[in-house]
């Protein structure tokens, strides 16, 4: 399970994405959407190695720019609860990833 400090960061991390794709102008997001897709598919297969509650055949969409901010949040709440639960989780790559998409944002 991973630990309370370790949970901090990603929720952190995660906020600020979320925080920054929400406020920044479509066009820019735009730009940068292939990039959010990327990290959602990573999150979503990073959940299905700590539960089963993601059927195997279920995929990522690919959102037009005004979703990205929501799919980011909803896939990341969602790696959250399984890493909160499952006891061989390690929340330190998902929150590297994060760090990079915030950074690679205009």
């Amino acid at each position: 399970m991973a630990d309370a400090d370790s949970l901090r960061k990603l929720d952190t991390e995660l906020a600020r994405v979320v925080d920054r794709l929400t406020s920044l102008p479509l066009t820019k997001v735009s730009i940068v959407s292939e990039a959010c897709h990327e990290t959602a598919v990573r999150l979503v297969e990073e959940t299905r190695h700590l539960t089963d509650d993601i059927p195997a055949d279920a995929e990522v969409p690919r959102l037009e720019p005004q979703g990205v901010g929501a799919l980011i949040a909803v896939v990341g709440r969602d790696y959250r609860e399984a890493a909160k639960a499952a006891p061989e989780s390690d929340v330190s790559q998902v929150v590297a990833w994060l760090v990079e998409l915030r950074r690679s944002l205009p």
